[in-house]
């Protein structure tokens, strides 16, 4: 696996944590767990890292499709030329 699709899949990772941490904290706030200024502080934050993990998630990941998608067109449609034979 590539760097850049490791941060990638890390990334994601956080994103998924993040906006779980968001829910969480709504959750708690609904069930008079923490009152609501907290939860607004809490899931505030942790919407915040879920979305720096979504950008950042979808910059590499999207890099290594387009990459690989370049690739694949470069093998595809360069001309192939035939080896000159010595006379």
């Amino acid at each position: 696996m590539t760097r850049t699709r490791m941060i990638g899949w890390t990334a994601m990772a956080v994103c998924v944590l993040g906006y779980a941490g968001f829910a969480v904290a709504l959750v708690a706030a609904r069930l008079d767990h923490i009152n609501t200024a907290q939860a607004l502080m809490l899931g505030g934050v942790a919407a915040l890292i879920g979305e720096i993990g979504l950008w950042i998630a979808a910059g590499c990941l999207g890099l290594t499709l387009f990459k690989r998608r370049r690739a694949l067109f470069d093998r595809l449609m360069t001309r192939h030329r035939k080896p000159s034979s010595p006379v």
